[in-house]
């Protein structure tokens, strides 16, 4: 009978710590003004910027900080956290398509900017991310 009880206790137990930690995985992690749809405008510094079809690279962060987004020939997938004026991209998903040489390497240097992104300001629907003091790059809003 006493270890009925300790299970109904341990079960009971598991089903709160469950209902807790869900609760908790939901919150939002992202702040309110980077919501929405960005498109890229240049990267930083921009007199090295020689990137074609930089319009085609856009991405959509959710209130629960899901980001997706098409880079002009495959879509991604990430996850984005903020902290204040901190800001951290999870590893990116995408699709694996071949395309022209401009598009791959507009993917590879998005994804690198990403994933190095320490710290976000947004002035004028416009979004500047950066790693510590330099600039990685600017997107407007959509």
């Amino acid at each position: 009978m006493t270890t009925i009880k300790s299970y109904s206790y341990i079960v009971l137990f598991l089903f709160c710590a469950t209902l807790v930690s869900f609760e908790c995985s939901h919150e939002e992690t992202v702040v309110k003004p980077l919501v929405g749809k960005w498109v890229l405008t240049h990267f930083y510094p921009t007199r090295n910027d020689t990137f074609k079809f930089k319009e085609l690279a856009t991405f959509q962060i959710e209130n629960a900080g899901m980001t997706s987004g098409f880079l002009g020939c495959n879509k991604f997938r990430t996850e984005c956290k903020t902290n204040q004026d901190s800001i951290h991209f999870g590893s990116v998903l995408s699709s694996r398509k071949f395309c022209e040489m401009e598009y791959m390497d507009l993917e590879d240097k998005f994804k690198i900017t990403l994933s190095n992104a320490t710290i976000y300001t947004i002035q004028d629907n416009t979004l500047i991310l950066f790693n510590g003091k330099t600039k990685l790059a600017a997107f407007r809003r959509q």
